[in-house]
């Protein structure tokens, strides 16, 4: 399956390839655009596409056994012999024909091919699914934790500056004698310690930059995204049950349950006879060019009698085989259920817990409004003050986190559904 680009996206490709390495500024990606790239450029989804390809072909093969078999040749044989009473002759034999050959019945093993081919088929349709799914959530990790490592970024310069601004005005309070030592060195390891976290994020931003671009299929530096991601509402309690067989990993199960039970059809037919009937039209003669016409009818029956327990042998190994595949594929519905309402449960805590980190925030921000007023007239002490202050920073951070989690789990829950955002 291939993917057009629009000129839009085109553009923009043509100037993240160009752009020289080291590049800082970008043009910013929308997430529907960084679909567009990751459904164009990705390797992992490229690859499962084109096994896909091979799949169909090879299912479209297995019914080569339902159609007659053509061939033709042509044949020059030049004899000499040699006796004591006649001497030496020599003889030249021409021939050229055309032969079919259909076999009418091999013992179910044409119906058992393209069964399997199906079935190997609709493995690989699962497969494609899979990466898929795979590349939404990668996609979406990454461009949600590109999006997190930005505002990360400005959230640790503005924590900087609030920082030092609330260290001069410790200053000011220590030099008039107002505030203690102790005070002010804490303030000044706060100073510290939010240049390093700005260090931090800058490194972190670097790391996130580069995860986006692979997951892009794109060889560039300095990579901006802009606009969340549209986040949908869970809605009610699913029907988990309903859900499992529509999963990828249960309808690959299901497949190769099917092309196990092929298998066992395929190992029987070597108890059945086979039936074959041909027919060749041709032309023969001793001139350069066959006068002479030639046709020949065909009909055969191959009785198998015994073939060493080869064929018993070989029933019992597919039916093992096929027991396995039904044990496996049982379990695995356990295991998927399991996902669907673990991933399910976390999608939809993780909703509830960015609503309580937003009132969190909300209150943590309004605290440390009127804490800075109480500690710049003197009715609050730098420890309760400072106390506010670095609570409203953690809660700065967990809501950032919270939202760049609401998301992840959003595309988590998707993919054990098989669901997502690539065509």
């Amino acid at each position: 399956m291939h993917y057009a680009i629009d000129r839009k996206l085109l553009l923009i490709l043509i100037g993240l390839i160009s752009l020289p390495a080291g590049a800082d500024q970008v043009a910013p990606l929308g997430f529907e655009e960084s679909i567009a790239l990751a459904a164009q450029n990705n390797a992992d989804l490229q690859s499962a596409q084109a096994n896909l390809r091979a799949a169909e072909f090879r299912s479209r093969g297995a019914y080569s056994g339902y159609l007659p078999q053509v061939s033709a040749n042509a044949s020059r044989t030049e004899s000499s012999t040699t006796t004591s009473t006649n001497g030496t002759s020599s003889g030249v034999s021409n021939s050229a024909g055309v032969t079919a050959t259909q076999n009418l019945f091999s013992g179910f093993q044409d119906r058992a091919r393209v069964d399997q081919a199906a079935a190997n088929l609709e493995s690989t349709q699962a497969a494609l699914i899979s990466a898929k799914t795979q590349l939404s959530v990668d996609l979406k990790a990454a461009y949600a934790g590109l999006l997190y490592a930005q505002d990360n970024v400005a959230l640790t310069d503005n924590i900087q500056k609030r920082l030092e601004e609330n260290l001069r005005l410790v200053e000011l309070r220590f030099q008039s004698g107002r505030e203690n030592k102790g005070a002010y060195l804490q303030a000044r390891a706060s100073v510290a310690q939010a240049r390093f976290e700005s260090l931090q994020a800058r490194q972190a931003l670097a790391s996130a930059q580069a995860q986006l671009a692979r997951v892009l299929g794109v060889t560039v530096a300095g990579l901006r995204v802009t606009g969340a991601i549209a986040l949908a509402d869970p809605g009610g309690l699913p029907d988990f049950s309903a859900i499992v067989n529509t999963t990828p990993a249960i309808r690959d199960a299901m497949a190769k349950e099917k092309s196990a039970d092929a298998d066992v059809q395929l190992a029987r037919a070597g108890f059945y006879p086979s039936v074959n009937i041909s027919g060749t039209v041709g032309r023969e003669g001793q001139r350069g060019y066959p006068e002479n016409n030639q046709r020949s009818v065909n009909a055969s029956i191959s009785v198998p009698l015994f073939s060493g327990g080869k064929d018993i042998y070989g029933v019992r190994a597919a039916s093992a085989t096929l027991d396995a595949s039904k044990a496996s594929r049982e379990s695995l519905e356990q295991q998927v259920l399991v996902r669907l309402t673990q991933n399910y449960y976390a999608y939809v805590e993780s909703g509830e817990k960015l609503k309580v980190d937003r009132e969190f925030l909300d209150a943590a921000q309004t605290r440390a409004q009127i804490a800075r007023a109480q500690y710049e007239n003197g009715l609050l002490s730098f420890q309760d003050w400072d106390r506010i202050e670095q609570d409203l920073i953690q809660r700065q951070k967990t809501f950032l986190a919270s939202t760049r989690d609401r998301v992840t789990a959003e595309a988590a829950w998707e993919q054990v559904q098989g669901k997502g955002v690539i065509p």
